[in-house]
């Protein structure tokens, strides 16, 4: 099984931090799962880019302001967590349930937190599903509408791209998804994503600021054409392979809140 769990925090006071908070909350992950599974923690701070488990930013009832958020007491604070390994959530969903439960506040960038709901049902930031379902469930459908929801960044040799070329973009989802499934795709389905077209796009670049460094991604949303000549099975991949992308997230700092991408139907 893999999916999103959509987090909602209460600050206790009013709270700034740098950025839009990818940063902190993979931080808040990473202790939460530490308490629960140490061993587990461990492993995924190994895994650099390839993680299994991502992080968004604050989502959009937090406002950015000169590349701070600020958090207020008046409102709830959600985040969602994405999985694409079965065996991180029960770790995850025990911790957070518990702290919930326990009005145990989370300590973040100075400020306390409490968890005010831990949502897996479906909705357009939760819910959960199997690599077989998205497979077998995926239609062949002629476009594909994805919106890059956060700065996304790719690299072509060791190269920064900032536009979402259809080779790129359906490449690393579909490493993503061979590297973490226990249902294999056939990678030579990859000769198929260069007859994808892009045919309409609209995007913009954003900086995203961590405590270390600052970077570049683009945000918006593309529409891409599958060409007549890719067969009906590669077809039925490609499709599978963005509505994966809800779940995987791609490009660079996907662990931070970066690289948060959904199907648009």
């Amino acid at each position: 099984m893999i999916g999103c769990i959509l987090i909602k925090l209460r600050p206790q006071q009013e709270i700034k931090i740098q950025g839009r908070g990818g940063e902190v909350l993979y931080n808040v992950l990473l202790d939460v799962l530490s308490r629960e599974n140490s061993s587990l923690a461990a492993e995924l701070c190994q895994l650099d880019e390839e993680s299994p488990l991502t992080v968004s930013p604050f989502l959009k009832e937090v406002k950015l302001s000169k590349n701070f958020c600020r958090l207020s007491p008046l409102r709830t604070s959600s985040f969602r967590i994405t999985y694409l390994q079965e065996k991180f959530l029960e770790p995850i969903m025990k911790e957070f349930l518990s702290l919930s439960s326990k009005k145990e506040p989370i300590g973040i960038n100075g400020g306390e937190f409490l968890v005010e709901k831990v949502d897996m049902q479906k909705s357009i930031e939760a819910g959960f599903t199997s690599y077989e379902k998205i497979l077998s469930g995926a239609n062949k459908e002629e476009v594909v509408i994805l919106e890059f929801c956060t700065p996304t960044l790719l690299y072509q040799k060791k190269s920064q791209v900032l536009f979402p070329l259809p080779e790129l973009v359906f490449s690393s989802l579909l490493r993503r998804w061979n590297l973490f499934s226990g249902v294999k795709i056939d990678p030579e389905v990859e000769a198929d994503f260069n007859k994808i077209d892009i045919f309409r796009f609209r995007l913009k670049t954003e900086e995203v600021i961590f405590s270390q460094d600052k970077t570049v991604g683009f945000v918006g949303k593309v529409s891409f054409k599958l060409l007549e000549t890719i067969e009906e099975d590669s077809r039925q991949v490609i499709n599978a392979l963005a509505n994966f992308a809800r779940y995987s997230c791609l490009g660079r700092r996907i662990a931070m809140g970066m690289g948060q991408v959904r199907r648009v139907e």
